[in-house]
């Protein structure tokens, strides 16, 4: 995202490096591809889903043809980078379709960051949507020593299509919008006044931009191809069905990230696939904030928490009062000075004043405190400033009510499966899960110092939902002017039309619309007595 922030995808099994390739013989055009997807309202794989929303104008041919050769021309990358994105497609493109985005959007991950959620630019962007930090923190995303919400996998996606959508609306046109978050909107803006000023349309082609930004959308456009119509390609998909890999709970506790993951019954890599914003070994709990665990784990995880007898943490925080020796402070807590670097991304042998550090639980050590929101609280200074800015303290967190066992959605209204945030396609019913079989299991035993430990109150575990789909307009409506965010395929769905029905009744031929053009939604009256009268 802006300009050469898409570089770290570039490191990705090499899928990303733009380069041609003399592989021939691609399939008939782009509108033949998508008038041949599938046109379910909801199908069974995500790859169907993914084509009937598919609603992106081709722009610069010529570009676009030469990344479709050379992902063609990779396919074992190319699949392998879908696979990777597996974990977080489903919830990206049900966010996209929940707010009426043509679905290649969904895709943009792939060029950003092949689909890496930790992925980190050399200008210092990072994430699967690589937000930088100026730009993330614009779009609520928080970026303290101990969280980089960049990172967090549903944070960015909401603050990157947030910001999508809003570019959109200044420019009223995807491939512009798309150009703008990757180069930046006032650069997009500049460049289109010149181009206006020369007397010019202002379209993707005739717009000046940089050779990286010229080449972003198509090489978008060019997985799009890939997907839209894989054997022509000679391209091999591995099924992806159209169900949720996470969902989102809320603990209301902090907890060690070792534990958690035992706790849910997966890996800690795994857990850091879904939960990749952390810095430090804690999962640090405050209010909105989300813990994303596989939906096969969520059961697992909610009957060991309910009875985990023993504590939650093993690490506190401890700030530097003065510039300290690493192996002074690791001595104190029990840790070794590679330790304490290694957990705390730090390197050097002394640790500046002001800047905190989370270290090993050890009794006796009085000026190590106990951990607290406020702790999380403290933003990095820039990388050029070792010290710390102050931050307003956070308000104490109350302990969490005692609530049942069972897992309960935002409304806390008991349900009997989990509800799933935005996993389904308008006009459908929600979606849900199958509901998860019990796993017996034994609690977790870890060692503690802590043997009288009481046991852990029972946690209503909210499974974040998206906001609800907008009603079915109303049969009646005769015509629908165009507002920002709309696309063919969300009008035509709002209206129980197909695409191509819109298309032919307003005589369109391209698949773009304008904010404030006017669709007819029926046949003219004029038209439908005159078709009655000659028939």
């Amino acid at each position: 995202m802006l300009f050469a922030a898409s570089g770290a995808a570039k490191a990705a099994d090499g899928i990303l490096s733009f380069a041609a390739s003399a592989n021939q013989g691609l399939a008939a055009g782009l509108d033949m591809m998508l008038q041949n997807a599938s046109q379910l309202r909801n199908g069974d794989n995500v790859w169907e889903r993914l084509r009937q929303g598919f609603q992106m104008s081709s722009v610069n041919d010529e570009l676009v043809q030469r990344q479709t050769r050379y992902y063609a021309s990779h396919p074992d990358a190319f699949r392998r980078t879908l696979n990777r994105g597996n974990k977080y497609l489903f919830y990206i493109l049900s966010e996209v379709e929940r707010r009426g985005m043509p679905t290649e959007i969904a895709l943009l991950p792939m060029v950003e960051s092949a689909f890496i959620p930790t992925a980190t630019s050399p200008v210092g962007a990072a994430g699967l949507w690589q937000f930088m930090p100026t730009t993330g923190r614009q779009y609520g995303l928080e970026q303290t020593w101990w969280y980089d919400g960049r990172r967090d996998v549903t944070a960015a996606t909401t603050a990157a299509l947030d910001y999508l959508q809003t570019l959109y609306t200044q420019f009223g046109d995807w491939s512009l919008a798309l150009a703008a978050y990757n180069w930046g909107e006032g650069n997009v803006a500049r460049s289109i006044a010149r181009t206006q000023a020369a007397g010019l349309p202002a379209t993707y082609e005739n717009v000046r931009m940089p050779a990286e930004t010229r080449s972003y959308v198509p090489k978008l456009l060019a997985i799009r191809n890939l997907l839209a119509d894989p054997d022509s390609f000679g391209v091999r998909l591995d099924k992806f069905p159209n169900k949720p890999y996470f969902v989102a709970v809320t603990p209301g506790r902090h907890m060690d990230i070792a534990l958690a993951a035992r706790l849910a019954g997966i890996s800690v890599g795994e857990f850091m696939e879904l939960n990749p914003g952390f810095n430090l070994p804690v999962y640090a709990y405050k209010a909105g904030r989300q813990m994303l665990l596989p939906t096969k784990s969520v059961d697992r995880f909610q009957a060991n928490l309910a009875t985990w007898t023993k504590p939650l943490l093993t690490w506190q925080v401890y700030t530097p009062s003065g510039d300290e020796s690493v192996a002074n402070v690791a001595g104190r807590t029990g840790m070794s000075s590679a330790q304490l670097l290694t957990v705390n991304h730090l390197s050097g042998g002394t640790l500046p004043a002001g800047r905190p550090i989370l270290v090993a639980m050890k009794n006796g050590v009085d000026d190590i405190k106990p951990l607290t929101v406020a702790d999380t609280q403290v933003a990095l200074a820039d990388q050029t400033n070792g010290t710390p800015a102050s931050v307003e303290s956070a308000a104490a967190v109350k302990a969490p009510a005692p609530a049942t066992p069972a897992i309960q959605v935002a409304s806390n209204t008991a349900a009997p499966a989990i509800q799933v945030a935005g996993n389904t396609a308008a006009p459908t019913p929600p979606a849900t899960v199958d509901p998860i079989a019990a796993l017996a299991v034994e609690p977790i035993q870890l060692a503690s110092n802590d043997a009288a430990a009481k046991p852990a109150a029972p946690v209503a575990i909210k499974v974040a939902m998206a906001d609800p789909v907008p009603q079915m307009a109303q049969a009646s409506a005769t015509q629908h002017t165009v507002v920002a965010g709309d696309t063919l395929y969300n009008i035509a769905r709002r209206y129980s039309l197909s695409v191509a029905e819109l298309k032919q009744l307003n005589g369109l031929i391209g698949n773009n619309v304008r904010i404030g053009q006017t669709l007819l939604l029926k046949p003219r009256a004029t038209q439908q007595v005159s078709d009655a009268s000659g028939s």
